[in-house]
Formats: C-alpha cells, structure tokens, sequence
C-alpha cells in the first residue's frame, strides 16, 4: 500500500514539474494571425525544390517592446531573399534588402542575419501583439521584393495594410510556377505588454 501511494506521489510530482516545464517553455502556446497576416501566412508562393527558413534570436520567441529582434535566413539554393515584417493590423514593411544591405542575393547554405552586427539598420520589439515574418525566396531576382528601395528617410519600405492585395503583388511579381524557383516560410513572436496571457 505504501509502495502504492509512493509511486502515485512520484507519478503527480512529475506530472505536475512537466506541466511547469511546459508552461515555462511555451509548448502549448499557439500564437493566432489576424485575417491580414494570414493573407500573407497562406500565399502559396512555394513552387520547385527551392527551400527558405527564417528563424530568430530567442528560442522562446518572446520579446519585450524596444528589444532589438535578430532575424536568420538560409536557402537551399543560390537565391534571393526578401523578409517582411507585418503586424496584426496588416501594417506590413520589407525588412530585407534594407538600407544597410541593399543586394537581396543569399549563398546556397549560408545564414544571412538581418541586421548583420555591424549594421546601421535595427529591428525592435514594437507593440504588444503576434507579429509575423515572412521570409521569402526566389532563383530570380528581378522581382519587386528584391529590388525596393527603402523610403526616404527610413531603412525600410513600408508596404500599406493591405495585405490580400500584397499577396496578389507577390504572385505576379514571383511569377510563381513560371520558369524559376519561389519559397516562403514564416516565424511569429508574440510582443509581450498586451495581457496575452
């Protein structure tokens, strides 16, 4: 009977310290898009063997407002890469090229960091809220994302709110299925000071 009520104690113990690592971790956390970012989220850009993924600096993914933000990139392939950043609202900016590092070609393999750490050019934490980056990549870089100049007086190009409209844009201006190769990948970061959770 002890050994019982022993092993039924070591059993909840366990459970209840992997709940709290999972709580501490955030495996649970589900981060919801708005209707604008999915619009972006969901574009079917992907078309060939090419291959894009994006990461950040922080595991867990969480920042605080004004925290500098680190993002990665590396491609399969020799390609282009574009990055944007689109809050909740649709409010969406290219990131990548940017002032500070205006070619939009990446190494097959290599990690491309924006900002690279002698960089003029930083990202921040803004406000509260799940912010998504799209990370987006091409074998042909004549196409716009590749190609935009930041606006005046910024490090960035600021693209609107209307996020089905940009989705449009990057279709066409990808020529997705067209010839070359086109992929797409996204990370969310939740910006804490909201009451998310």
């Amino acid at each position: 009977m002890i050994g019982r009520r022993a092993l039924i104690a070591t059993v909840l113990a366990a459970s209840a310290s992997g709940c709290a690592a999972v709580h501490k971790t955030d495996i649970l956390r589900k981060d919801v898009l708005t209707d604008a970012q999915e619009a972006i989220a969901t574009a079917e850009l992907d078309h060939g063997g090419l291959t894009v993924a994006g990461s950040v600096d922080r595991a867990d993914t969480t920042y605080d407002p004004d925290q500098p933000i680190t993002l990665r990139v590396q491609t399969n392939k020799n390609a282009y890469v574009a990055i944007f950043r689109v809050l909740g609202s649709g409010e969406t900016t290219l990131l990548f090229p940017n002032r500070g590092h205006r070619k939009a070609a990446i190494t097959a393999n290599s990690v491309l960091t924006v900002p690279a750490p002698d960089d003029a050019v930083k990202i921040v934490a803004d406000k509260p809220g799940i912010v998504l980056f799209e990370f987006v990549a091409s074998t042909a870089g004549d196409a716009w994302p590749f190609n935009r100049a930041p606006d005046d007086g910024s490090d960035f190009a600021a693209l609107g709110t209307t996020t089905r409209a940009l989705a449009k844009d990057l279709l066409d201006g990808l020529k997705v299925g067209s010839g070359h190769e086109t992929a797409a990948a996204y990370v969310t970061v939740r910006i804490n000071g909201g009451g998310l959770f």
